[in-house]
């Protein structure tokens, strides 16, 4: 979905929330129980080094910090640390890994100081990797997930077809970091739906509000380009927006693009197939990005060497506009 659709519909289910619908838009929308929402913001860490666990707690229609709550992070089902929330909500411990791994973390507020059943806890992963660890960054929005943001915010979106079963397989050699735009109150929705889907296990990254005002492509090139001052080995990256491959391809990484083809029966489709095509054009037949429809594609792209250049692509594209195919 384009930036200004998906702020749109951010805003409009914001406003719900902030006018005070309560409890149902709060759970249909973020994936909150009851009045609070606890946000637990996954890592990507390498041996030695230190890293915040960061947990926030919003409540009330209008979804404000709650300072003053005691979290307490489990590790293990044992305790690992307390802390307390400040003035935005925010309470964040330090941890260092010492060898690669995935730790699992359970943030559980101490049901005290506020009212209303105590929220489930959240889960926060810290996956450690070695500097040299492959990494492949994968999208959610049209790219696992079969849906739009709208969809997403609103709706019970159901997987892309086949897309869970190519990234096991891509999981068997590398370490799989979903990112996305999303910003991090849709955290607690998007975990819930990659477990319940039973997507592989990797860190899941969202934009803050500076990333989420700041547009998915600069948010995307700016993270990506942290990523790999740690991890030079991020070298593949599948989205669905021309941003994703764009952000991909200027942080040195392999692109797979999997386009959303206006289907049959929309209003100027021709025009939209011309339009897409046409910006396709800035990737001319750069080598390092595979255009594809599919998940099928995606396999064959990454796994049999079939190749999918976006000068293929673009004429298909003007094929279809014309009526040919």
């Amino acid at each position: 979905m384009r930036y200004p659709a998906a702020m749109a519909a951010l805003l409009t289910a914001a406003a719900a929330i902030s006018a005070g619908c309560g409890e149902g838009v709060r759970q249909t929308v973020l994936g909150a129980e009851g009045e609070h929402l606890v946000l637990a913001m996954d890592e990507l860490t390498t041996p030695g080094q230190a890293v915040l666990l960061r947990t926030q707690v919003r409540g009330g229609d209008f979804l404000q910090g709650r300072p003053g709550l005691a979290v307490r992070i489990l590790r293990d089902g044992r305790l690992f640390k307390v802390a307390e929330t400040g003035d935005d909500g925010l309470a964040s411990v330090t941890f260092t890994p010492h060898k690669p791994g995935d730790c699992a973390f359970a943030v559980h507020l101490v049901p005290a100081g506020f009212r209303g059943k105590t929220p489930p806890p959240a889960g926060l992963l810290v996956a450690c990797r070695k500097p040299d660890e492959p990494i492949a960054v994968v999208d959610l929005d049209k790219t696992v997930v079969a849906s739009g943001f709208e969809a997403v915010l609103l709706g019970s979106p159901e997987p892309m077809a086949r897309s869970r079963d190519i990234l096991a397989r891509l999981a068997r050699t590398r370490t799989i970091v979903y990112m996305t735009h999303r910003p991090e109150l849709l955290g607690p929705k998007s975990k819930a739906w990659l477990i319940d889907h039973d997507y592989p296990p990797g860190p899941l990254l969202l934009s803050d509000t500076e990333g989420f005002l700041g547009g998915s492509g600069s948010y995307k090139t700016s993270r990506l380009a942290a990523m790999r001052k740690t991890f030079p080995r991020v070298r593949l990256g599948i989205g669905d927006k021309l941003s994703d491959a764009r952000a991909y391809l200027d942080n040195d990484m392999k692109a797979v693009l999997i386009l959303d083809i206006p289907p049959a029966g929309v209003k100027d489709r021709a025009g939209k197939l011309r339009a897409l095509a046409d910006e396709l054009s800035q990737f001319a037949d750069d080598e390092e990005i595979q255009v594809v429809t599919g998940w099928d594609e995606v396999e064959k792209a990454l796994f049999d060497g079939q190749a999918y250049p976006p000068s293929s692509m673009r004429r298909r594209l003007m094929e279809m506009a014309a009526g040919n195919n």
